[in-house]
C-alpha cells in the first residue's frame, strides 16, 4: 500500500566547507537557524524551522524529504517497507522513515516537525495593464542590495539513467502523479517526468520533483520560490554584483511549469534556482505527453546551455 505525501520538507547536501555553504545560502536568500559541530540548518520565510541541511564531508547530494499527512501514514510506510520510525534529532523534532529511491539517494518521509513562526516579508502590489491601480498613489521602492528571503523549497530535480524506474518508484511509494512526460524518438523513450503531489481537488505546484534522463545519477538542481517576479530580477543583479558565484542560466520562462527562472551554482557546483509564478494544477489535470523537441524549451529567454542540461552531480 502507498501513501500520499503532502509536500517537500527539506533537502540534504554534504559539503567540504560549511562556511562557504552558509555564505552562499544566505546570499541566495535562506536564513541560518541552527548550527551544530558538523551540520547547519537553514529556513525560508514559510513556517518551518528548516528546509535545507548541510553536513560536513566530501561534496555529495544526500537526499530530500516529504511531509506525511499523518502519523498513521508514517507507520504504514514503515511497515510496508520494513523500516523503523525514527525520532528526529533536528530543530522542531518529529519522526521520520528513511527510504532510498532507485538511484540510492535518501528519501525521508517525516511527520510531527513543530512549525516555526512565518517570517513576514512585505511586498508592494504591482500595477499591470489590466489592473493599473493596484498601488494607486503609492510609489514603488526597493531597498537596493538587500537579500530577498526565499519563500520555500519548491522542487528537486534528479538526473538518472533510469527515468521510468525512478518515476514509478515515486508514484507507487509516495502517491505522486506525473503532470507531464517528455519522450524522444520513434521508440518514445522517456526523457523526463514532471511529478506533482496528489492533493485531490486542492491545487498544487505543477511539479515537486522532476526526473530527467542523464548518463549518471545525481542532483540536477534545487529550486526555491521567490517572493515575486521582482525578487527574481532584483536578486539576479544583486548576486551578479557580488561577483562570488557563477550564473548558469536565466532569466527566462519555462514552458512546462511556466516558472520565471534564474539559476546560480553554489561553490561546490550544484545549481540553485530562484523562480516566481508557477502553474498550479489539481487531480483533474491529465498527464500530458511531450516530444523532447517541444517540451524541453522556454517560452522566452535563451536556450539552456549544455553545462546546465547535463550538469548532474552525485
Amino acid at each position: 500500500m502507498s501513501i500520499k505525501v503532502a509536500d517537500l520538507a527539506y533537502c540534504r547536501l554534504q559539503v567540504p566547507d560549511l562556511d562557504k555553504a552558509e555564505q552562499f545560502l544566505t546570499d541566495f536568500g535562506l536564513i541560518r537557524t541552527s548550527t551544530e559541530a558538523h551540520r547547519r540548518f537553514f529556513r525560508p520565510t514559510d513556517p518551518t524551522p528548516y528546509c535545507y541541511i548541510v553536513e560536513e564531508g566530501p561534496a555529495h547530494f544526500l537526499g530530500f524529504a516529504f511531509h506525511a499527512r499523518s502519523r498513521a501514514d508514517l507507520d504504514l510506510l514503515a511497515k510496508t517497507h520494513g523500516k523503523q520510525v525514527e525520532e528526529m534529532n533536528a530543530p522542531g523534532g518529529g519522526w521520520r522513515v528513511r527510504l532510498q529511491e532507485p538511484n540510492g539517494y535518501d528519501v525521508d518521509v517525516v511527520f510531527g516537525i513543530q512549525a516555526a513562526a512565518p517570517i513576514e516579508v512585505k511586498r508592494q502590489a504591482m500595477n499591470t495593464a489590466a489592473a493599473p491601480l493596484q498601488r494607486a498613489g503609492e510609489l514603488y521602492r526597493l531597498k537596493r542590495g538587500e537579500v530577498t528571503p526565499v519563500k520555500r523549497l519548491a522542487h528537486v530535480v534528479l538526473g538518472t539513467p533510469r527515468v521510468r524506474e525512478t518515476t514509478a518508484w515515486f508514484h507507487s511509494t509516495l502517491g505522486t502523479i506525473s503532470s507531464d512526460e517528455v519522450v524522444a524518438g520513434p521508440e518514445k523513450s522517456p526523457v523526463g517526468s514532471f511529478i506533482r503531489i496528489d492533493s485531490g481537488e486542492d491545487y498544487v505546484d505543477h511539479h515537486t520533483i522532476f526526473i530527467i534522463r542523464n548518463a549518471r545519477s545525481g542532483l540536477h538542481h534545487l529550486s526555491f520560490e521567490s517572493q515575486d517576479f521582482d525578487a527574481v530580477l532584483a536578486d539576479h543583479y544583486r548576486l551578479k554584483n557580488l561577483g562570488r558565484y557563477e550564473h548558469i542560466w536565466g532569466i527566462g520562462r519555462h514552458l512546462l511549469g511556466s516558472q520565471i527562472f534564474d539559476y546560480w551554482t553554489d561553490p561546490f557546483g550544484y545549481p540553485h534556482e530562484h523562480w516566481a509564478d508557477s502553474d498550479r494544477v489539481n487531480s483533474t489535470a491529465r498527464t500530458n505527453i511531450w516530444d523532447a523537441r517541444e517540451g524541453m524549451v522556454t517560452q522566452w529567454g535563451d536556450e539552456a546551455p549544455e553545462r546546465f542540461r547535463n550538469g548532474v552531480r552525485p
